[in-house]
């Protein structure tokens, strides 16, 4: 039985800088918030707006190992292409790439 190992992290310096780059992300508002959850309880709320027919069907999917899969490249890529379409400076669209980059390269899992 395969088992994933749980570090806690959050005395290492990377999650503080982690939680810091969070919060100053959402607040660029950097990504459309189309299909974006923010919890258990928000998407519970939207499923019971939806009106599910006969013919209908409701699916579930649990992506195994998805955080250890992403690709490091594609998550700078895809920041700093969205940075790009904010109001953001250079310098600091340069800071928050350097600071993701330093979380990513901080990360236990391999």
């Amino acid at each position: 039985m395969p088992i994933r190992p749980v570090i806690n992290n959050t005395q290492a310096p990377s999650h503080k800088i982690a939680k810091f780059l969070n919060n100053n992300l959402k607040n660029m508002q950097i990504l459309p918030d189309t299909y974006n959850i923010k919890n258990s309880i928000e998407i519970t709320e939207e499923l019971t707006k939806l009106h599910i027919n006969q013919n209908n069907k409701l699916i579930t999917l649990d992506i195994k190992d998805l955080y250890t899969n992403l690709p490091k490249q594609g998550i700078t890529m895809a920041t700093r292409h969205w940075l790009q379409q904010e109001t953001i400076d250079h310098e600091e669209r340069k800071q928050v790439i350097i600071l993701l980059n330093t979380i990513m390269e901080q990360n236990y899992f391999k």
